[in-house]
């Protein structure tokens, strides 16, 4: 049988302790399955504020991309045995994952990453997961040094 007929798992990436740990669980995942992974990384535009600089949108896009880029090729190298597609978004995290997710048989993240003011914003994106997903999560929580 194919990967096709196995599916795939999705992971959010954002190169984050949390979600490097969440990238080898969901692998480990499809590798049990014979699904496709699919790596999936978010970027959207900072909140500044009125007034803030911003630098130009495309390099937004292509640092994004060179992080997906390097996730994407770790994980093809690490795990030879799947097959390892990456995807570039662009818009609210949780609300892209949760588009993506609708296509697979599961969605994987990390429970802290690299967004916002950590404690200050309204809800995670592992928290929007589980709350509005129509599909199984799972949340990786890191691991702790000892």
């Amino acid at each position: 049988m194919s990967a096709k007929e196995f599916g795939r798992v999705t992971v959010g990436v954002d190169g984050s302790p949390a979600s490097n740990e969440a990238l080898n669980w969901a692998a480990k995942e499809a590798i049990l399955r014979h699904a496709i992974l699919e790596v999936d990384h978010v970027w959207s535009l900072p909140n500044m504020g009125y007034g803030g600089y911003v630098s130009q949108l495309d390099d937004f896009e292509s640092d994004a991309k060179l992080l997906l880029d390097k996730i994407a090729a770790e994980a093809t190298a690490k795990y030879p045995e799947i097959t390892v597609e990456a995807n570039l978004l662009q818009g609210p995290p949780a609300q892209a994952l949760i588009e993506r997710g609708m296509s697979s048989d599961m969605v994987v993240v990390g429970s802290r990453g690299h967004g916002g003011f950590t404690g200050l914003m309204l809800g995670s994106v592992s928290q929007q997961l589980v709350h509005h997903a129509a599909f199984p999560v799972v949340v990786i929580h890191p691991t702790r040094g000892v």
